[in-house]
């Protein structure tokens, strides 16, 4: 981004404007003529994305840019070739919630290279120069729901059969994270001996992978729970709602299985996720701020469009809460 700036800094003390460049609060109002933002979701399907999709385009709209929404539909590999495709069209900005971190690391870099900000939402990539990286804190999203589980769920973890740990796609950075702040703390010393030894016991902390997909989960834990206790005591933490939706899908539809004998976690506070709470099916959820992720990403991008305004610190974290409310186990 220091590229970006010096070349908007030049281009305008080309046109005698560059007052612009140390005045940020002077907003150049024909700065959108023309100017469109290219937004790329990885599935539309997803409530959480649908959100942020509506959000940022209005938001765009309202602040005088054309926006162009690509759908990854969970596909990791198609995500480059939309991103060439926005090159290509010669959009002024991106703003992408990346699949795969090994797949769109080198078109997000040549997008750069063209002088191109980006802003990634939700999950980032490593070694590319994003202007801003707006994203709820998902290592203290998955931190937070193991607290819950320790302090609050009331489960003993000597009585528990089994944790799964129901993972969203490979290499894509909301399931490391989310489940490096889960892990992590069942690990640590505050969360106690009992949990270390059975997230240490790969026999009793399952990993399956549902690819953040519902049908997926469904049809993974379906097939695993033929390997499973009927009569024991189980937790599940989903790395989204949409897997654990699918999850109890599994359950429901194994009559050797009771959805009582399960403890269900799941993370991004959906609508569905709630009124499954709600239902007394599914136990917590973690809340991210849908809408705000969306506007403020498409916020930096105009400041830094109108007034070549850099954000003080790329990394903008969006803070967790949990539903229900009560559950908190932060106080």
């Amino acid at each position: 981004m220091k590229k970006l700036l010096a070349v908007s800094c030049l281009a305008l003390a080309a046109t005698g404007l560059l007052a612009g460049c140390s005045d940020q609060n002077s907003a150049d109002t024909t700065a959108t003529d023309q100017k469109t933002i290219a937004l790329m979701i990885s599935n539309r399907s997803n409530e959480f994305f649908g959100v942020l999709e509506r959000s940022a385009v209005e938001q765009a709209k309202t602040l005088g840019y054309n926006i162009e929404v690509y759908d990854g539909g969970n596909d990791a590999t198609r995500q480059p070739s939309q991103v060439e495709d926005a090159i290509t069209k010669g959009v002024s900005a991106i703003i992408i919630n990346p699949l795969n971190q090994d797949a769109t690391r080198s078109v997000l870099n040549d997008a750069i290279d063209r002088n191109i900000p980006i802003v990634s939402v939700d999950t980032t990539v490593a070694n590319v120069d994003m202007l801003a990286r707006v994203a709820t804190d998902n290592v203290d999203g998955g931190k937070f729901a193991a607290e819950w589980l320790v302090k609050k769920s009331g489960i003993n973890p000597e009585e528990l059969t089994g944790v799964i740990h129901m993972q969203g796609l490979d290499g894509h950075t909301a399931h490391i994270t989310r489940a490096k702040g889960f892990t992590e703390y069942l690990q640590s010393e505050e969360a106690g001996t009992a949990w270390n030894a059975l997230t240490a016991d790969a026999q009793k902390y399952i990993r399956l992978t549902g690819d953040f997909a519902q049908d997926v989960a469904q049809s993974v834990l379906e097939a695993k729970l033929s390997a499973l206790d009927p009569a024991g005591k189980y937790v599940i933490y989903n790395e989204n709602d949409v897997m654990a939706i699918g999850s109890i899908g599994a359950i429901k539809n194994d009559s050797r299985f009771n959805l009582k004998n399960f403890t269900i976690i799941g993370f991004d506070g959906s609508s569905e996720g709630k009124r499954l709470i709600d239902e007394g099916d599914m136990q917590v959820t973690i809340v991210q701020d849908f809408q705000y992720i969306g506007e403020h990403a498409v916020n930096v991008l105009d400041d830094f469009l109108r007034n070549n305004a850099m954000p003080v610190n790329p990394d903008i974290p969006v803070e967790v809460i949990m539903y229900p409310s009560v559950q908190n186990p932060r106080g």
